[in-house]
This record gives structure tokens, sequence and C-alpha cells, in this order.
């Protein structure tokens, strides 16, 4: 199953600099092994259809506070995508899950890149978040796919903390 964005997100990425878009794969391509040992599920297209020739377009891969990705996040989220499908032996395959968990992890990345960053405590499914603790956040982020005009959905959340020495939560 191929992974397809929206006109209007192709645009957006075909408008980066090939310098940019190599330092934002870059960052995508590093976070394989965070992605692997999360292990997020294969995103199966619905019943009765092949999955060599099903289609999953990227409807929406929203962060909380921060909304829809810009171009150097959604080619960061895309190549952690794509590396940690084809680490699992399916490089055609599709994870609603991996797109969520890469938005969260590729926000952590761009957040390191500005100064301390905030300590992902936990990352995971919402459906497995753990309880919040006392001076952790939550920060989820959404993926929606459409396969053959069903949509499929996956949420990943993060428990963060604060950089060490610093009052507050996120950025």
């Amino acid at each position: 199953m191929a992974l397809r964005l929206p006109e209007a997100q192709a645009e957006l990425v075909g408008a980066l600099e090939p310098e940019l878009r190599m330092a934002a794969e870059a960052i995508g391509l590093g976070l394989r092994d965070q992605l692997t040992r999360l292990a997020p599920g294969l995103t199966r297209p619905p019943d009765g259809q092949d999955d060599a020739a099903a289609e999953a377009v990227l409807v929406d891969l929203d962060l909380d506070h921060d909304g829809a990705p810009d171009a150097l996040s959604l080619v960061a989220v895309v190549a952690a995508h794509r590396s940690y499908v084809t680490a699992r032996g399916r490089p055609d395959a599709v994870s609603a899950g991996a797109l969520a968990l890469g938005r969260i992890l590729v926000w952590a990345q761009r957040a390191a890149l500005l100064g301390p960053a905030p300590r992902l405590v936990w990352v995971g499914p919402a459906a497995r978040r753990p309880d919040d603790e006392e001076g952790r956040l939550a920060l989820s982020a959404r993926c929606a796919l459409e396969i053959a005009g069903t949509t499929r959905r996956a949420e990943a959340v993060a428990l963060i903390e604060a950089p060490s020495g610093e009052e507050g939560g996120a950025p």
C-alpha cells in the first residue's frame, strides 16, 4: 500500500530547498530505532481491498498546540515512517500509528535543536497512556489516513517534563 500526500502538502514539500529537505529526511531516518522499539502496527486496508493496490492518503497529522506539520516536519515524519516500515521488512506498508508517533518524535527532535528540550518520559499509543504524574504534560498527535473511502485513525501521546532546572512545561 502506498502512502500519498494530498496535493497541498505535496506542493509544500516540493517547495523546500533540497538541502533543507535532506536535513529533514535525516532527522526522520534517525528516529527509526525509536519507532522500531515502539513497534506500532501496520494499517490494513478495508476488508476485501487488495493490500498492494490500496493507496493511503494522509488527511490529517496534527499535534496539540502546533496543528498540522510544516513542510520540514512533514518530510521528517514521512522519512521516519518510511524507515520504520522498511525496517519491518514491509517497505510498501503504511502505519497510521508510526505517523502519529513520528509527529511527536520529530517535534521533540526539533525542540532539541533549539535548546534544552523537554524530556519525553513516556511515548506510545493513547490507549496505553499511563496516569499523569504531577509536573508532566501530555502532548497528543493524531493521524488520519483515507484508504479506499474508509478513514483509519491513530493517536499517540507523550508525557513530557520540562528540561532539568526549568519550571513549567513544554514550549
